[in-house]
């Protein structure tokens, strides 16, 4: 039920980042920033669609194996930090230096945890060299989400009715990364009972993900429209 759930808020998320980036194009910050997040969603929307083609027609669970899915999710994380370190460059004025020292410093700290965790579980010990690897290289790419989404959500806590689509994407991305370390933990230390509740935070990650882009697609677009239509 949570890959049907996921798959549907995820196909959700992807048609309204497409639909975004069609109406606005790719100029300026948000076009470019959008681009990016509709990319990084269809990557990770694929990931999930893959997991759901496998239990229901080849019949795999989840695997300790590299997969597919595994490919989608680094592609995602790849064009997801672009996002938001496009988002990042925009609001470049308003950063204070502490936050993101204090960002940096508590991310760093939380995947180092989680790094260790890992090491210390016997299921690194139960898989080859390269699902090692793959494994061990979710909770560092949770540093490329966590610390810039911590730093534009404290840089737009002021003034965030005025930047709702870029406020709720980070939230988005940061519940992610934060559901990543949970679901990788439970996963390798063999808690398959815990795994559904990660799920629905992932779904909750889309859920997130498709309002900041409904609210971008029906106000801010809009407006742009209007605008450009009322200067003619």
């Amino acid at each position: 039920m949570s890959l049907w759930i996921l798959n549907i808020t995820g196909a959700l998320a992807s048609s309204l980042a497409i639909i975004a980036v069609w109406r606005h194009g790719v100029h300026g910050h948000h076009g470019k920033s959008y681009l990016f997040l509709m990319l990084g969603i269809i990557s990770w929307f694929s990931a999930e669609f893959t997991l759901l083609y496998d239990y229901y027609v080849l019949h795999i669970e989840e695997q300790k194996l590299v997969s597919l899915a595994d490919g989608f999710w680094f592609a995602g994380y790849v064009f997801l930090a672009l996002h938001l370190f496009t988002v990042l460059r925009s609001l470049r004025s308003t950063i204070k230096l502490g936050n993101v020292v204090l960002a940096s410093i508590v991310t760093v700290l939380f995947v180092i945890y989680n790094v260790l965790n890992l090491l210390s579980s016997e299921f690194l010990s139960d898989v080859d060299f390269t699902a090692f690897v793959v494994t061990m290289t979710y909770p560092v790419l949770d540093l490329l989400l966590i610390t810039p989404s911590a730093i534009i959500l404290v840089s737009l806590r002021k003034d965030y009715q005025h930047s709702i689509p870029w406020f709720l994407s980070s939230l988005s991305l940061l519940v992610n990364a934060i559901a990543d370390d949970g679901y990788v933990n439970d996963f390798v230390n063999g808690n398959s009972q815990n795994l559904w509740v990660w799920n629905l935070f992932y779904v909750t990650d889309f859920i997130i993900m498709a309002g900041a882009l409904f609210w971008y697609n029906k106000f801010h677009i809009s407006n742009e429209i209007k605008n450009a239509r009322m200067e003619q």
